[in-house]
């Protein structure tokens, strides 16, 4: 998975940024989204700062104490959702080499050798 558009999604913490992401638009606050998340505000903060940086957009406006969604923020909510929607399946998939005898689990990942 060498794809140079990727790399920018690849660094510094994606999936955390994306959950502290969702949260923010489902919930509309930061301060919200920091006790949804049993994070601290600055944390939650941060990690909407570091996706904006990675995606290259501005993701929210403030009005008050609400966050307010840009245009860019809506596709990448999508998207994100998408993206958990597959790890949910990937984790479904798992789930039957999870509860497999530790011998089956080994010939199974044996089998499918991975690339570094």
């Amino acid at each position: 998975m060498e794809n140079r558009r990727l790399r920018r999604y690849l660094r510094h913490g994606m999936l955390p940024q994306l959950a502290a992401f969702d949260a923010v638009m489902r919930l509309g606050s930061v301060t919200q989204a920091s006790a949804a998340l049993h994070m601290a505000q600055p944390t939650v903060s941060g990690h909407l700062r570091k996706l904006s940086d990675a995606v290259g957009v501005p993701l929210f406006r403030c009005d008050g104490r609400r966050m307010l969604p840009t245009a860019p923020a809506r596709a990448l909510h999508e998207g994100a959702l998408g993206v958990f929607a597959a790890l949910h399946d990937l984790d479904c998939a798992l789930e039957p080499l999870r509860s497999a005898p530790s011998a089956a689990r080994t010939a199974a990942v044996g089998a499918q050798p991975m690339a570094a």
